[in-house]
């Protein structure tokens, strides 16, 4: 992912939903970026010199260990916008969308 607000975004995926970081580097203004342990996967941001437009008609689905515990944590924050729920293609999940405006739906599998 490239933010407009690299600095916005790494707190709140590591700051407000506690995602773990694996690897981080500053080489300058323009060349930075952090990688997240998420669920198995990794979420990347990265610095541009320009501007990114944001992402239309996406959204992203994350897988984490507990579900019912990240949902206990943020599900009075301003961005939770889904309630928790139990899916009938076997998972739980909520909704928030992150600073920049993009969908997420966090789950973890029953």
């Amino acid at each position: 992912m490239y933010p407009n607000d690299f600095d916005k975004m790494r707190a709140f995926y590591a700051s407000e939903l506690g995602f773990k970081v694996v690897h981080e580097w500053n080489r300058s203004k323009d060349d930075r970026g952090v990688m997240f342990d998420v669920g198995g996967t990794t979420l990347e941001l990265l610095t541009r010199e320009e501007l990114y437009q944001p992402l239309v008609g996406c959204d992203l689905s994350l897988e984490v260990d507990d579900v019912h515990e990240l949902y206990g944590l943020l599900k009075d924050k301003e961005y939770t916008t889904r309630e928790l729920r139990n899916n009938p293609w076997g998972d739980t999940s909520f909704g928030i969308v992150d600073p920049e405006g993009l969908q997420i739906s966090l789950f973890t599998k029953h």
